[in-house]
């Protein structure tokens, strides 16, 4: 994973088009990929596309 890969809270939430408190919740709920480091949440842009992917298959 490239730090070009990896998003903060903010930029996830933007590339998302969702709510931080929305997205927060669902990574503390294990529901999307991510991980807490130094108590702050990152996700990985790949691990996100496919979890949308994934998502848009299940509607």
């Amino acid at each position: 994973m490239t730090p070009k890969d990896v998003l903060s809270l903010k930029e996830a939430s933007t590339y998302l088009a969702m709510d931080e408190i929305t997205l927060k919740t669902l990574a503390m709920d294990r529901l999307i990929p991510s991980l807490q480091v130094d108590g702050a949440w990152v996700f990985s842009k790949k691990s996100i596309d496919k979890w949308r992917s994934q998502q848009a298959r299940r509607q």
